[in-house]
């Protein structure tokens, strides 16, 4: 019981983190976009409309909660991030009943917890307004679910997972890779079994949801590949695996050279010996649900690796490959069950929950996200360019691109007084306007221009218009 209270507050406090850092983390570059792009549009008619999926920047469930969330609370960055902030929550308890159920001592039940929740490239999801947090979210369920299913092969478990999985497609498309892994883990299972009497009556779930998503995802595919979104992605697994491995560590390498392969190769060795203990153990009851883990991930790798060599398209690399976080870390939490001996257990518990929870709070920033790093610096942007006595001024700013989407959010939700915004990739200097806001590559030109460095944001610059006052003199060397 005293397991239970521990995980209910570890719940309670993951939630209010991600929350917190949706109120505070800038607004950036893709939310933005979505907003600007899906905030009034009808998302209904994208069964059919090109201009919906001409990027993959739509994630189609996501944009539409962000418009109910909107419409409900307005248009604030929280308000729009907030559907991922539940699904973070939703995220958290899975783990907290996947710990609970199969892991059967209290400070273990943590640490299997943690192992599942406490890598902060997974929380940064949880706090932005992309579909990625709610892909993760329909994962860990969906592998909950898909074990539970296992237990007593009741129907109601394969509705739940199959349901899941269908939102988490919709979600954002990579969802695809896990829905076939875990209709085939499902089949292998019941087949397995010898279940043979449920296999047309619990697979007509699995045929049902595959038809739909055939009918409802032919067309924006056929467009992702006309436009060749399909082609960005890692080449081969290994790329894949070195790829997130690097997004867990979060940029933080201990000294370490090839800090990512290291820790590819220490996952593959510790799931190995995870496998080989669970093979070992005589308790059958037990050994199901870590299988399963096991099988999923084992199964999803296959159908990646698959699909790239009949398709021809890209493996999940960066943020797409942000679901095989629960995957991975499933078997490596649930093996945890297994340990009986309560100093070895003790032992692993201090070390794995103390590593795990310095590394996560090590490497968090709570008002930046690593991803889009460029966004972090708008709070001190605004304080510079409008000092509280000209806080009604209209101001006119231009910026290099990446920080246009931010920038016109802020101009029209946050309803600060900012003009002269424009989309310009390359950027042409307009030698009117007040202040250039600009990344390296676009700070050539701009002294020459008129304007002089007013303030470096982090690795960018902040340049203002030289009004009579400051411009050099024949005098100035």
């Amino acid at each position: 019981m005293k397991g239970k209270w521990f995980l209910v507050v570890s719940v309670v406090l993951f939630t209010c983190l991600v929350a917190y850092r949706a109120v505070v983390i800038p607004m950036t570059h893709d939310e933005a976009s979505t907003w600007l792009n899906f905030r009034h549009y009808n998302l209904w008619s994208c069964i059919s409309n090109y201009y919906c999926w001409q990027s993959a920047n739509n994630h189609w469930l996501n944009s539409l909660l962000m418009q109910w969330s909107a419409s409900l609370l307005g248009d604030s960055a929280f308000a729009l991030r907030l559907p991922n902030v539940l699904a973070g929550s939703l995220y958290f308890l899975a783990a907290a009943l996947m710990a609970y159920r199969y892991i059967h001592t209290s400070l273990l039940q943590i640490t299997g917890f943690l192992l599942l929740c406490a890598h902060v490239y997974l929380l940064d999801f949880f706090s932005l307004c992309r579909g990625y947090g709610l892909v993760s979210c329909g994962m860990i369920w969906g592998a909950y679910t898909i074990m539970r299913y296992g237990e007593m092969f009741q129907f109601r478990w394969v509705v739940a997972c199959v349901l899941i999985l269908f939102l988490s497609v919709a979600s954002n498309f990579t969802a695809i890779l896990p829905f076939v892994s875990m209709g085939l883990v499902w089949f292998g299972m019941v087949v397995i079994k010898k279940r043979y009497v449920i296999l047309l009556k619990h697979g007509f779930v699995w045929l049902l949801a595959s038809g739909l998503l055939g009918i409802l995802l032919a067309y924006p595919f056929r467009i992702f590949r006309s436009e060749g979104e399909l082609e960005w992605g890692s080449k081969n697994l290994w790329v894949l695996s070195t790829d997130l491995a690097g997004n867990l560590l979060y940029g933080v390498q201990y000294g370490l050279d090839n800090a990512a392969s290291l820790l590819v190769f220490t996952f593959v060795l510790l799931l190995c010996l995870a496998a080989l203990f669970v093979l070992m153990s005589h308790s059958l009851n037990s050994k199901r649900p870590m299988l399963l883990s096991l099988g999923l991930l084992v199964v999803n790798l296959a159908v990646i690796y698959v699909y790239q060599k009949l398709t021809g398209s890209s493996m999940p690399l960066g943020r797409k490959s942000v679901y095989l976080i629960p995957i991975i870390f499933s078997p490596l939490a649930l093996v945890l069950g297994f340990v009986n001996q309560k100093i070895v257990g003790f032992l692993v518990g201090v070390i794995v929950s103390g590593f795990l929870l310095f590394h996560t709070f090590h490497a968090l920033s709570w008002r930046a996200v690593r991803e889009w790093y460029y966004d972090a610096y708008y709070p001190e942007l605004f304080s510079t360019i409008r000092p509280s006595q000209h806080a009604d001024d209209s101001i006119r700013l231009g910026s290099s691109w990446i920080f246009y989407p931010s920038l016109t959010y802020y101009q029209q939700a946050g309803k600060i007084p900012l003009s002269g915004l424009a989309y310009q990739r390359p950027l042409t200097i307009d030698p009117t306007v007040d202040y250039y806001y600009v990344e390296t590559s676009d700070s050539t030109g701009m002294h020459a221009q008129g304007f002089a460095l007013e303030k470096k944001l982090g690795p960018f610059f902040l340049f203002k218009k030289m009004t009579v006052s400051t411009l050099p003199t024949d005098g100035d060397n």
